[in-house]
């Protein structure tokens, strides 16, 4: 073994790090609770609970972060509770609660929207969504095209016998300022563990506390992280509720979508709690790293070793990578060491320089329209079409940029680049305003197609930033525009380089990262082929499987080292077994667990998340009742990282070139993701 072998299994392996709790520009310690996380451009915007008003801070890379002080206050007003932030057509909506500064109930804090055009503020009132108790909004709008409001009340399980207390709500949105008024409860107290007080009111009734609900979504199901019991307790934690998403993106109605609570009363196993380091873990926001790929997630804690001071803020933000694995949530955290820093793009430029040596410049020309801004833009010539590329050939990547357009009376054209061979040979995603359309443009050949994957804009102002994103797996493309899906078809699957463009337009673009990646899972599996080498006969069926009963082997095409593999695997029976292999490491897989052998010896795993109370590792099943594992290997420099479920192995990888190798024996593989986690490293000139 090489000295890489005495690291602990949790050291990072990536060159870029940080430490909990992040640390800001001026060294000193910010508090930051309730801490709600957008992306804007090149700009990472936290949003925090304060006494006298909210707080606001920046990052370019979720790690560094610059503190703006307020961004709203507010006269005769206290108690600034869990801001939530969205941007629509260019005005930043902030949902907060606050209450009379001469009250002493917190009953009386009142939910309000305040906006600005300016992500720091100052922010100006518009608007109160409630004229009773409410707190701990998220504004979101679904893939159905929908604004929904997510908040936490008394309303429904206030007066409950049995277990009383706050839960989390839903309510849609006639504007941003006004709700439907049909409030439904998403997320209600189930066990003991979610106790705020016990025996609050005297008469052996205990208030039970679950609230700080965020939404988001992950393959083909939905996700709600929320907070439950208080933020001096123990037991703090954050638990989620998920849901399966209809074929039909366009029909998730979030507050119509079957919801199961993780933590029912029958175990309890939750996302986040504290560790022997850290305390007070919760209320969290999920953002994507800039490399558009991963997500985040940040919340608040404390260092376990400080005196915790009842009416003294102590809490301070924090962030840890968010995974799923067997059909749930699972992250690290609460970390304390050195981890590895959110990834980059594979491909990716703020364009503060202009275009960077990355890009090929295909017709016409850019340029950065303000070079000393913390937030660049490049523009396009509207005077001439513009087109430039970048990064290797591909037939897998996720481009994500930010982009706006001046709408003049001659229209306007601009939009992505999915795959660049020559003239002759491409794919663009055009967004064309004067036909009110969005199009895939083909061209095989010579020969151009056109494709109107939506037609009209249904509000969305194209003169306002907004984000848009496709994800190209081979011949299929997903179009989405600030995080709703668009829109998807199909397109030639031969590989090229990506990029943007703009048709006599003076678009801008910010903040542009292209990833090489792929996800297959359900029908998406019958591109695996694409990605292993095997001389089995394989089918899908509920998953990935041998033809027959016989064992078969197959092993990935891409190399292990500058790349992350997550690994999906189900076995009906419990006598299944998994193995796999990357040089000379051995996994087994069964329903119990995995042990990873290296010259016939068992290697010791460390325990991640690092927890206080002892949680069952109870075996994880499907809707057919299939034992579920799930299995993540990386490697980067000569240093390979495996994690299942709980336990995680860092070791070196002993052969650069080395593939990671699946025997399937009586098991499937339900689903596969590839990552790249090292940048393209562009040629010196």
């Amino acid at each position: 073994m090489t000295a890489h072998a005495s690291a602990p299994a949790t050291a990072p392996i990536t060159e870029h790090t940080y430490v909990n709790p992040v640390p800001y520009a001026d060294g000193a310690v910010h508090t930051a609770p309730d801490p709600f996380v957008i992306r804007c451009r090149s700009l990472y915007y936290c949003y925090a609970t304060d006494e006298h008003g909210v707080l606001v801070s920046t990052s370019p890379d979720l790690v560094h972060w610059t503190s703006h002080g307020y961004c709203y206050t507010e006269p005769g007003r206290r108690n600034f509770w869990a801001p939530s932030v969205i941007l629509i057509n260019g005005v930043f909506h902030m949902y907060f609660s606050n209450m009379p500064e001469d009250e002493t109930d917190t009953h009386t804090e009142i939910m309000r929207v305040a906006v600005s055009r300016d992500p720091l503020g100052p922010f100006a009132k518009r608007a109160e969504l409630f004229d009773t108790f409410a707190i701990d909004s998220q504004v979101v709008y679904g893939d159905d095209g929908r604004l929904y409001l997510l908040y936490a009340d008394n309303q429904v399980t206030g007066l409950s016998d049995d277990r009383p207390g706050t839960s989390v709500m839903i309510d849609r949105l006639v504007t941003p300022f006004e709700r439907e008024g049909r409030p439904r409860p998403l997320i209600t107290p189930t066990m003991d563990e979610e106790i705020f007080a016990r025996n609050r009111f005297g008469d052996g009734r205990d208030w039970h506390t679950v609230e700080g609900a965020t939404y988001f979504t992950y393959r083909d199901r939905a996700f709600i992280t929320y907070s439950a019991n208080a933020y001096e307790h123990e037991d703090y934690f954050v638990g989620y509720s998920h849901a399966p998403l209809p074929a039909d993106r366009t029909e998730a109605h979030i507050d119509g979508l079957d919801w199961t609570k993780q933590l029912n009363g029958s175990g309890f196993d939750p996302l986040l709690i504290r560790s022997p380091r850290v305390e007070g873990t919760g209320h969290n926001s999920i953002v994507r790293a800039p490399n558009a790929v991963d997500d985040w997630i940040v919340y608040h804690g404390r260092n376990a070793d400080d005196e915790l001071y009842v009416g003294t803020e102590q809490r301070v933000m924090r962030i840890d990578p968010l995974y799923y694995a067997e059909n749930g949530l699972d992250t690290p955290g609460p970390t304390a060491d050195a981890q590895d820093a959110p990834l980059a793009g594979t491909v990716h430029d703020d364009f503060a320089d202009g275009l960077g040596p990355d890009w090929t410049v295909v017709s016409g020309a850019a340029a950065t329209a303000s070079p000393a801004s913390d937030d660049p833009v490049l523009v396009a010539d509207g005077e001439s079409s513009f087109m430039a590329v970048s990064g290797e050939p591909s037939a897998t990547r996720v481009v994500d940029v930010w982009a706006k357009a001046p709408v003049t009376p001659l229209g306007a054209r601009f939009g992505i680049v999915v795959r660049y061979a020559d003239d002759l040979n491409l794919t663009k995603v055009e967004i064309d305003s004067g036909r009110g359309l969005i199009a895939v443009v083909d061209v095989i050949g010579g020969v151009a197609s056109e494709r109107v994957i939506r037609s009209g804009f249904a509000g969305l102002d194209l003169n306002a930033w907004h984000e848009y994103r496709v994800e190209r797996r081979y011949c299929r493309l997903d179009v989405s525009i600030d995080g709703r899906a668009f829109a998807s078809c199909t397109i030639s699957d031969d590989p090229g380089r990506t990029g943007l463009f703009a048709v006599r337009t003076a678009a801008g673009f910010a903040a542009y990262a292209s990833t090489e990646h792929v996800n297959l899972w359900g029908a998406r599996l019958r591109d695996l082929g694409r990605e292993i080498r095997t001389d089995e006969r394989l089918v899908i069926g509920e998953g990935v499987r041998p033809r027959g009963v016989r064992p078969a082997s197959i092993t990935l095409d891409r190399p292990l080292d500058g790349n992350r593999f997550v690994l999906d695997f189900a076995s009906h029976a419990d006598r299944g077994q998994t193995l796999i292999a990357v040089g000379g490491y051995r996994m087994s897989i069964t329903a119990g667990g995995a042990t990873l052998m290296h010259g016939g010896e068992p290697l010791d795993a460390a325990a991640t998340p690092e927890r206080l109370r002892e949680i069952g590792g109870a075996v994880r099943r499907d809707r057919l009742g299939r034992a579920m594992l799930t299995v993540r290997v990386e490697a980067v420099g000569g240093v390979m990282r495996m994690h299942v479920r709980g336990r995680t192995w860092r070791m070196p990888l002993e052969d650069a070139d080395a593939r990671v190798r699946i025997v399937l024996d009586r098991t499937c593989l339900t689903g596969y993701a590839r990552t790249s986690i090292v940048p393209e490293r562009h040629p010196e000139p």
